[in-house]
Formats: structure tokens, C-alpha cells, sequence
């Protein structure tokens, strides 16, 4: 367990960079694949790194003494709202233009902080609930054109997606406090990705049958990219992290992806950088920062209210 909050935070801005340069590999090797056989195709090869990785460079074992029906119940909800449903905001690509598919899926910070409150009773405090609308409309003025109604599907496959994940990054946390760290990060990431990834394998297999064309050296090397380091990488980092932060700040930080996506597709891809985006970018900035911010829950407020009011109460009574 990171017991640094900053070093989980550092750590979860260096694997998101990571994350948004496979964006950019996977917008480009759609030129020449489908996003169900990118998506087939990254998870088998994840799924392959994690068990090679856990069982047989790390030599580790499932702790069956630790694992309670409660336990195997929680990574099954990981294995499958990460890897089935988590899949759809890809898959969603067919259907409206990336632009729209990054606003929505960063929409996930609040759907996770909403979750938050309902599954952990982590109540945010009011710098992070400032930071978050602040971080999100800074979203909004990057974005500023609203889907139109020839993306419905697409639409509705991101917020499937989203809410899936948004779930799992709550229990997660829940997982990892209520086992108190006890069981390797390894091993749930491994057994969720073996249990999650099958079954989507399947699906897209179904959907998509195998690929017509042997993809090329460059969009293997894309494939094997995401797929050990936004995948394997990706999730075992990411339950790591949400050990020691709460669940809507590290998936707010997540939403920086757009920050460090967009960067890079000016580099990678000649894109430009409009005037709007770069307000939007510099407000989400201000809001990431905010969200960090631990000053005590909303709630606590209205708590220092009563005992203000009780005081002076009391203070009227003694004159």
C-alpha cells in the first residue's frame, strides 16, 4: 500500500499519461481495425500479461483462507464492470466522434463521488465538491458543442460504461477496506481481468469474428501497448491507488486524461488547440487541484452551525 497521498497521486498522474498515449495509439490503429477486435485482442493480451506477472514472475498464490464469499463476490463485480460493460465506451466509437466519447466519459468523477457517498460514506468535503463542478464545466467550455440525436446509441453505451466503472472504483475501495489490504493487489487484479475478460472476448468475438486482415507491425505494437499498460497496468495501478485515495478524487484525476490526451494529439497527431479548450484545460487544472483538498465533509458544516446556534443560545440564556 502507497501510505503517501501524494506519492498515490504522483503515481496516478504518470499512469494516466501513460493511459492517453494508448488513446492516441488506439484512435489510430482505427484506421485499419475494428474497435470490437481492438478490444478482443488488447483484453487477451492483458488478461495473458497479468497471469504470467502474478502466478509465475511473482510466484503468488490465491490466499483461499482470505477469500469469503463476500471477497469473491466483490472481484466478480470488478472482473465484470470493468472488462464487459467498461468495454461499451470503446465499442462506442462507432457511433459518434471521439471528441463526444471523451466528454462523456469524463463525466465518471461525478458518478463515482455520487456512488462514493451511497457505498463508502466518504463525503466529500465542500473545496472537492468546488473542485469537481469547477473541474467539470471547465469540460463543458472544452467541449462545446452537446451530442445531437443521431448518437443516441453511442450515448447510452458510454454511460453503461461509465457507470460500470464508476461502481467498480468504488468497490474496489471497499474491497481493500474491509480485507484491510490483506490481499495482494495482484491477485485481485488478476482474478478480476480472468474472470471480466472472457466473457468480453466472447462477446466481441460474436459480434466482430476474427480479423479479415492480418493486422500491421504498428497496430500490434498499439495492441500490446494498451493492452499490457492501459489494461493490466492500468487496473492493477489504479486498485492500488484507491488504497489510499478516495474513490471520486482518483477518479477525478482521471478526467485529466483530456488534459494530457489533448497534448498529445497536437504533438502526435497535428491537432489544434482552440481557444475554448485551452480555458477549459486550464479550469479543470484549478479544479483537480481543489479536489485534492481534505478540509472535512460537507456535512461537518452544518454540524458547526448547530453547535454555533447551540452556543449562542446558551450565551442568550446566561445574560
Amino acid at each position: 500500500m502507497i501510505q503517501n497521498r501524494y506519492v498515490a497521486i504522483f503515481i496516478t498522474l504518470g499512469i494516466l499519461i501513460a493511459m492517453s498515449f494508448g488513446t492516441i495509439f488506439t484512435k489510430q490503429s482505427f484506421e485499419s481495425i475494428s474497435p470490437g477486435i481492438f478490444v478482443y485482442l488488447t483484453i487477451g493480451i492483458a488478461m495473458i500479461s497479468m497471469m504470467v506477472y502474478t502466478f509465475l514472475i511473482k510466484k503468488e498464490r490465491i490466499p483461499t483462507e482470505l477469500m469469503s464469499k463476500r471477497v469473491w463476490m466483490f472481484i466478480i463485480q470488478i472482473g465484470f464492470f470493468n472488462f464487459v460493460t467498461g468495454t461499451l465506451g470503446v465499442y462506442a466509437l462507432n457511433f459518434m466522434p471521439a471528441t463526444t466519447n471523451t466528454y462523456l466519459t469524463n463525466f465518471i468523477g461525478f458518478i463515482t463521488m455520487g456512488m462514493s457517498i451511497l457505498i463508502l460514506k466518504e463525503a466529500p468535503s465542500l473545496f472537492q465538491v468546488l473542485g469537481a463542478v469547477i473541474a467539470f464545466s471547465g469540460l463543458r467550455i472544452f467541449f462545446p458543442d452537446l451530442p445531437q440525436g443521431g448518437e443516441l446509441i453511442g450515448i447510452l453505451l458510454i454511460l453503461i460504461s461509465i457507470s460500470g466503472i464508476a461502481y467498480t472504483n468504488n468497490i474496489a475501495r471497499k474491497l481493500a477496506v474491509e480485507t484491510e489490504n490483506k490481499i495482494s493487489n495482484n491477485i485481485i487484479s488478476t482474478l478480476a481481468i480472468m474472470i471480466g475478460a472472457p466473457i468480453s472476448i466472447t462477446i466481441y468475438l460474436i459480434i466482430e469474428g476474427l480479423p479479415t486482415t492480418m493486422p500491421s507491425l504498428g497496430t500490434w505494437g498499439a495492441i500490446l501497448f494498451v493492452g499490457i499498460f492501459n489494461r493490466a497496468v492500468g487496473l492493477t495501478v489504479w486498485n492500488l491507488i484507491l488504497r489510499t485515495l478516495r474513490s471520486y478524487e482518483a477518479s477525478i484525476l482521471g478526467a485529466s486524461t483530456v488534459i494530457w490526451t489533448s497534448i498529445l494529439a497536437v504533438l502526435m497527431l497535428n491537432e489544434q488547440l482552440l481557444v475554448n479548450q485551452l480555458i477549459g484545460i486550464g479550469m479543470m487544472l484549478v479544479g483537480l487541484v481543489l479536489v485534492q483538498v481534505r478540509t472535512g465533509p460537507i456535512k461537518t458544516m452544518f454540524k458547526r452551525k448547530k453547535k454555533l446556534a447551540a452556543l449562542s443560545s446558551e450565551e442568550i440564556i446566561e445574560e
